[in-house]
């Protein structure tokens, strides 16, 4: 792992250092010399896209400026409000963003795992309890999320996955009006991108012409995917050509943002086709510490640089999109939050609201790996290896680093009906070749698994090949809270998970188990003579091999975050269960919106991305749609 993270480290410095002069050399004869320019080349093309927004922090201060919106975050959701907003010209937007620019060794999608527990993470930790995390370093999970412009945009798996008509359609019945599928449909496809060939086969189905660019993910020649994809229809699971369809139910590869294998990230699609716009300002490595409020109204931010805090002033509103974690502290650090959780802290109340306290997340279960020997395997050296991918990378976007492992060939199923449409378990499926164990180092470093755990994995991966069934349970009964560790916004807020303490989350992720068991039963792994492996987990030694006990004990040891914690400034239509109503402004206060993931009724069925979008795309909308009605009358 620290050969890779080291690799990729000198592969920026090196990109920095010599664009200019590959650009410009000599053409040679001599074939050394042009397949080294060949590759300078192709670094460059990835760096040319790294034209985000100026900062203009010293502008602002010295001209002591105001705003018509401050957008507090420059995340996924933060760079479309800054995009959309500023295309009134009349309308000065500040966007705060706590990191920087997105490093160039984001922008290769193999390396996503490598950028954990980095200055592009905030590198948040659960609190430890009974029930989950056991396996981990301190027997605490790691949240990672993103910091830099694009916030989670930067460091995810890129998938691009809409979530389903039932997901929407039940926003609203819970008296959201307008987040029912047909009112956000049109969102999603002003946010995409897609081949126009895709939207040629699909009808309206699918958006072009959109910032964000979404293609097929370069894969690298495994044939696990194949095998999977084999073994699925013998099980008459049925193998998608498409997500975001009508169809809820299968298996098959999922489109990513991407474009010519580099990652697209959302201050890319949003961010850099404006960076020249005069009314766009945008402050990096600053944190929103809090909003000023003059009575119930918001009248703008408190805001850290380096050492010294300054207050800038918004004339119409502030807007709140720092993400399910950052944005619920932002509110109770201004006096929006739940009265006990404030008087704890002896903050002044400004709103009782149930901030933070429907927090929810997709947790996946990564302790099930179906084993086999791969004769076509070779042995290889780590070093030689890195080397042969990085080429194949940078001079054909192909290979190791233009995917994410293979987990974006995706399975969604509902354990509980096979006939039905709607699904509960979502799949994603990871091989891990022999005598690599640079992947394990990597797996293990990412989830912050114990020491004992990825030494067993190591040992495993001397014998044979895995593939990891990694299981996500889509709609937890778990619901965690968020909590203040003190008053100060440095100390970041408390994650209070409880995985795994309903009885009926537990018994879900079992019946997604006997997928896997029903995958060994087929041809294609038959012919492979697969195995469901049992990990040597000290704190499960007692139970009988395959037993249900065992597999409950491995999944509180092995269990982790799927990335996409949402819901903890919930949108509703009372005060008394939600934090915002359904034009996404805060209960009981003026001039203050949440936009973003925290604000989900209920979690989606599938990978949050592209919801958040849709989120900031129908908020933004709304905004310009009253403001300029203001400004008429």
């Amino acid at each position: 792992m620290n050969l890779l993270l080291g690799h990729a480290k000198t592969m920026e410095s090196c990109m920095v250092q010599t664009c200019t002069s590959a650009a410009t050399a000599n053409s040679s004869a001599f074939l050394f010399t042009q397949l080294i320019q060949a590759l300078l080349v192709a670094q460059c093309s990835i760096k040319s896209q790294h034209n985000y927004p100026a900062d203009r922090t010293q502008e602002i201060l010295d001209q002591n400026l105001d705003f018509d919106f401050i957008v507090a975050g420059g995340g996924s959701a933060g760079s479309v409000l800054a995009n959309r907003l500023t295309e009134n010209p009349n309308w000065r937007v500040l966007l705060v963003e706590r990191g920087d620019d997105p490093s160039l060794t984001s922008d290769i999608p193999g390396l996503f795992l490598l950028l954990q527990h980095t200055p592009e993470d905030y590198g948040y930790k659960v609190e430890p309890n009974e029930y989950s995390c056991l396996g981990m370093r301190n027997k605490r999970c790691s949240w990672p999320t993103g910091k830099a412009l694009g916030g989670s945009s930067v460091i995810n798996g890129m998938l691009y996955v809409r979530g389903t008509k039932q997901d929407f359609d039940g926003w609203k019945d819970q008296g959201n009006d307008g987040w029912g599928y047909e009112d956000v449909l049109p969102y999603f496809l002003k946010i995409e991108n897609y081949h126009p060939e895709v939207v040629a086969k699909y009808g309206g189905t699918f958006g072009t012409g959109g910032p964000l660019t979404l293609r097929p993910y370069n894969y690298s020649v495994s044939g696990a995917q194949d095998l999977l994809l084999e073994a699925a229809k013998e099980l008459r699971i049925p193998v998608l050509d498409m997500f975001n369809k009508e169809e809820n139910i299968g298996f098959g590869k999922a489109y990513g943002a991407l474009e010519n294998g580099v990652r697209q990230n959302d201050a890319k699609a949003y961010l850099n086709p404006i960076r020249d716009r005069s009314n766009l300002y945008v402050m990096k490595s600053a944190r929103v510490d809090s909003v000023v409020m003059a009575g119930k109204r918001a009248t703008g931010v408190k805001v850290t640089l380096k050492s010294e805090q300054v207050e800038l002033k918004a004339k119409k509103e502030v807007i709140v999109s720092s993400g399910a974690l950052a944005s619920p502290h932002i509110l109770m650090l201004s006096g929006i939050g739940p009265r006990e959780e404030l008087e704890r802290h002896n903050v002044e109340l400004v709103g009782d609201l149930p901030v933070g306290k429907h927090l929810q997340n997709h947790l996946i279960w990564m302790g099930v790996y179906l084993t086999f020997l791969n004769k076509s395997t070779q042995a290889s050296n780590t070093q030689e290896r890195i080397l042969d991918w990085t080429y194949e990378y940078l001079l054909h976007r192909k290979g190791e680093f233009s995917t994410v492992g293979g987990t974006d060939l995706l399975g969604f199923l509902n354990t509980k009906n096979q006939n039905a449409n709607y699904r509960n378990i979502q799949f994603h499926f990871a091989h891990i070749p022999q005598n690599q164990p640079e992947k394990i180092a990597t797996v293990g470093r990412a989830f912050n698994f114990a020491e004992d755990l990825v030494s067993d994995m190591l040992q495993l991966n001397l014998e044979s090949d895995s593939i990891v069934v990694g299981s996500i349970l889509l709609h937890p009964k778990s619901i965690g809270q968020l909590k203040l560790k003190s008053k100060y916004p440095k100390d970041q807020i408390e994650i209070h998970a409880t995985y795994l303490d309903n009885q009926e989350d537990i018994d879900q992720m079992l019946e997604g188990l006997d997928i896997a068991r029903g995958l060994l039963k087929t041809k294609p792994f038959k012919d492979l003579d697969a195995k469901l492996h049992r990990f040597n987990i000290a704190g499960c030694a007692a139970y009988p091999t395959d037993s249900r006990e065992y597999w409950e004990c491995n999944m509180r040891y092995t269990t982790s975050t799927a990335y996409h914690p949402t819901g903890s400034c919930k949108m509703g239509p009372n005060s008394k269960h939600s934090v915002v109503d359904n034009h996404l402004k805060v209960h009981g206060v003026e001039g203050l919106r949440v936009i973003d993931a925290s604000i989900m009724p209920e979690i989606t069925s599938g990978n949050t991305h592209a919801p958040v979008l849709m989120i900031a795309e129908k908020g933004a909308d709304m905004i310009k749609k009253e403001w300029t009605v203001k400004t008429e009358l």
